[in-house]
């Protein structure tokens, strides 16, 4: 067990780039450290991003396999210029409209991005963090920093300062606790290196967002690979399981009503059986399902994913909610899955991997 420094800035005000608390943490990963820290999509575990060994100690503390690529954090575009070989005029579109924020672009690395990093790829992925604390963290470093999400491999990824430190307290040198995750998904990851810029990871930057800058855009077909298929990953999130809970996971798509009587189902199941289930679904359809189960909510858990008309809501508590029911004692967690448009389609995207694949249509 490694002694792990908190640096709390949930109360500081100001410039971030003048907090004692960061500069310490910043010194830690000049010294070759692993500091875990919030962004605006989930909290990273970060590490400097040309020290293969302290790439090593990410992989460690996340139980991460070693060819799952990671996304290397920047500032500026100065420090983007020294990682990669070449930036396509359409990668300077894309950034100009959304960096700093949850894109990260894929370009052709040069030597110095240790193999470590891109999985053993000839490609690295790219962030500029729109989240105050990640940047200062970045700029105090002066380095580029590798982060995937500070989390134990497989498990939801954390929104919150208190996953972090469930998931890594004694595995890491540091944990900055900040505010939680505005986004709550992970990044929209863009491979940039060919004519038109494919999607590998869907985010809060959609395909018709991409689209509208760069004039196309496609989604890669590995998203879509079948359950037990193998995957190259280009990109972090391609392959392993992902975002799961203890829990089974189970997504219902399809008719509203339909969905909502498995769940009355499901909960009567629960409540033969003497288990608790977790049902994750719309604000609409919650005063339904209640007055379906008539008072019996006893073995169940309903969290309130806000309104269909607002699926970013339902992905800023997707993680959080998934995590939940596991301190909740669920066995089972049911979701109400959406249509694969904009946001839905990495809310999707992330439920697939959650359920490894299991999605009943009503």
């Amino acid at each position: 067990m490694k002694e792990t420094i908190i640096f709390d800035v949930r109360k500081m005000t100001g410039d971030a780039v003048e907090w004692p608390e960061l500069k310490s943490a910043a010194t830690l990963l000049m010294a070759g450290g692993t500091v875990a820290f919030p962004t605006e999509t989930v909290y990273g575990l970060g590490a400097n991003a040309l020290d293969a060994m302290a790439i090593e100690s990410i992989y460690s503390a996340k139980g991460r396999p070693s060819d799952n690529p990671l996304i290397v954090h920047i500032s500026s575009r100065d420090m983007l210029t020294a990682l990669v070989s070449s930036i396509s005029e359409t990668a300077v579109r894309l950034m100009d409209a959304f960096w700093p924020g949850p894109m990260t672009l894929i370009f052709k690395k040069l030597p110095i991005v240790p193999d470590k990093v891109t999985g053993g790829l000839d490609t690295v992925a790219v962030r500029m963090p729109s989240h105050d604390v990640a940047r200062a963290l970045i700029d105090l470093s002066a380095l580029p920093i590798a982060a995937p999400s500070a989390n134990i491999s497989g498990r939801p990824s954390p929104t919150t300062a208190e996953h972090v430190i469930n998931d890594l307290m004694g595995r890491v040198d540091g944990i900055v606790l900040g505010d939680n995750a505005a986004v709550g998904l992970e990044s929209t990851v863009i491979d940039t290196t060919g004519d038109i810029p494919v999607i590998l990871r869907p985010g809060a930057i959609t395909e018709a967002m991409i689209a509208a800058v760069a004039g196309a855009c496609e989604t890669d077909a590995a998203l879509k690979a079948s359950k037990g298929e193998q995957v190259v990953p280009r990109a972090p999130g391609m392959k392993y399981r992902h975002y799961a809970p203890n829990a089974e996971v189970t997504v219902f798509t399809g008719d509203t009503i339909g969905i909502l009587k498995q769940f009355e189902n499901a909960v009567e199941e629960a409540s033969a059986g003497d288990y608790k289930i977790a049902i994750l679904l719309f604000s609409e359809d919650l005063a339904v399902l209640n007055r379906l189960l008539a008072g019996n909510t006893a073995h169940v858990v309903l969290f309130d994913q806000g309104s269909v008309k607002d699926p970013a809501v339902f992905a800023s508590r997707l993680f959080r909610d998934l995590r939940a029911s596991d301190d909740c004692g669920c066995k089972r967690v049911l979701v109400h899955g959406m249509a694969e448009d904009g946001i839905g389609s990495a809310i999707m995207n992330r439920l697939l991997k959650a359920s490894e694949g299991s999605v009943i249509r009503i």
